[in-house]
């Protein structure tokens, strides 16, 4: 068997058990949590999203362009330890912000301004664990990254629910769980890529210069607004719904659309764990027609596996959200349908994305974001849709659709990119039989409701194995 062969196989079984855990979290947040209490999970969600894509991911992002070369260099671990400790001086500033939203939004009726300012403080700081468990992955440790991403995860639902039984029945507590765990984890990946690195004090100092943090800069500052532009797309809307119409709308909606994007989020994360490094080490020191190709093969892979998801969820979204949320939440799954149109523009546009990242020139991005985010908040925000609360994620996916459009636009001008449409006909060709589920009765027992998505989900990794036997192997030559 090909290393490359054995890496797939150990990144699917990881995984798998990742969506395995993660679905079932989500059906016992739903059993646990009042509705209310569910609506106020989403809203921290939200919260600390606003923080981590507004102040920490951009320097993230700089991290991750650069981590094969500060390897290569022995270098890793001075630049690990100085991007901790960038984090902690931003998440510091970002109280100050937490107090602002605490007072302007009136959170006071759901926490008290200490016990929000805290939980903000140590969520935030748990999630170094995400940034630092990504370069286990990027550094090709497969094994070891999906022992310590499953590990966290278990203990993670482990402690949500001590919590929540033995503190609190509070979508906090269950956060809380979350973060202990992710925190306990992190010491250990930290060891992990302390090995064969060595930190310097003296070279930690030198890059602190002029030059280098206007390098930086020139790099992080449209990221930055990008990536808030991507939060007022994406979640962003959980503000307006809880402030025109109720924190249990609010759960109804993003219990429905949170099905979705476990479920796209779960495929997306195993693309881009395979793929990405490879596309690093493609793109690094390459002239600009082998940067374009490595971008080809990469969208010519994967957007035909999230075409075929889509119609996938969509199909099955019944049946989905009979069998991943408490019944009171049933009703939802017109969202996750909605939500499945929206997660294949959102992910999909995330692999147009990488293309400002390879040439440098992330303010290339502001734009098409820009646009998204207009269209989405103004109209969410002018518009009353009491009556019909299943538009609300239509005109997300409208959103979403034009940025895809834009950005594609814009990112052609950069590089030389295209869109396999002929592997994107053969994944609605593969997706026909999904039309199946339309014809069978939504009341069916659990057991058969499990029978057909078992059914149906083997159907759909049948299709991907089809549409991606050939090209895997292109792009792995």
């Amino acid at each position: 068997m090909t290393q490359e062969r054995k890496d797939i196989i150990i990144l699917a079984m990881g995984k798998v058990l990742q969506v395995i855990i993660a679905l079932v979290s989500i059906k016992i947040l739903t059993e646990v949590l009042s509705t209310e209490e569910v609506g106020n999970y989403y809203l921290l969600l939200t919260i600390l999203m606003f923080f981590n894509f507004t102040f920490l991911n951009p320097l993230g992002q700089y991290y991750g362009r650069y981590l094969i070369a500060w390897e290569t260099s022995k270098n890793l671990l001075t630049a690990t330890n100085t991007l901790i400790l960038l984090r902690v001086f931003i998440i510091f500033v970002s109280l100050i912000f937490g107090y602002g939203i605490f007072e302007y939004f009136g959170y006071s009726k759901y926490y008290s301004l200490f016990d929000f300012l805290l939980f903000v403080f140590i969520a935030l700081v748990a999630g170094t664990h995400g940034v630092l468990i990504s370069v286990v992955n990027t550094l090709g440790d497969r094994i070891k990254f999906i022992k310590y991403l499953v590990m966290t995860l278990l203990l993670s639902l482990v402690l949500s629910l001590v919590f929540v039984y033995f503190f609190d029945k509070s979508a906090m507590s269950w956060l809380y769980g979350i973060a202990v765990a992710q925190l306990f984890f992190t010491v250990f990946v930290y060891k992990y890529l302390s090995k064969n690195n060595h930190f310097s004090l003296f070279k930690m100092k030198s890059i602190l210069n002029k030059e280098y943090v206007k390098k930086v800069s020139y790099f992080i500052i449209p990221i930055t607004l990008t990536l808030f532009l991507q939060w007022g797309q994406n979640i962003s809307y959980r503000f307006i719904i809880e402030l025109k119409y109720s924190i249990e709308v609010l759960a109804f909606i993003a219990v429905g659309l949170s099905i979705s994007g476990a479920i796209f989020s779960a495929v997306e994360g195993l693309a881009t764990q395979y793929f990405n490094p490879i596309y690093l080490k493609k793109i690094t020191n390459a002239m600009e027609k082998k940067r374009a190709e490595a971008w080809n093969e990469v969208a010519s892979m994967i957007l035909p596996i999230y075409l075929l998801l889509m119609l996938f969820v969509m199909s099955l979204s019944p049946y989905l959200t009979k069998v991943l949320v408490a019944e009171k939440f049933h009703e939802a799954y017109i969202y996750v349908l909605l939500g499945a149109m929206i997660e294949f523009f959102r992910v999909s546009t995330n692999i147009v994305y990488l293309v400002s990242q390879s040439e440098l020139k992330t303010n290339s991005t502001i734009l098409p974001y820009t646009v998204g985010f207009v269209i989405s908040i103004v109209t969410l925000y002018l518009v009353d849709f009491s009556n019909d609360l299943w538009l609300i994620p239509l005109v997300l996916t409208v959103a979403y659709m034009s940025i895809f459009l834009i950005l594609f636009i814009s990112m052609k001008k950069l590089l030389a990119i295209t869109i396999d449409l002929i592997s994107l006909a053969k994944a609605l060709l593969i997706a026909v039989p999904f039309g199946v589920a339309y014809f069978l009765d939504t009341d069916y027992s659990m057991f058969i409701t499990l029978l057909i998505v078992f059914v149906m989900g083997l159907y759909f990794l049948l299709g991907v194995y089809m549409l991606s036997l050939k090209k895997q192997k292109e792009m792995v030559s």
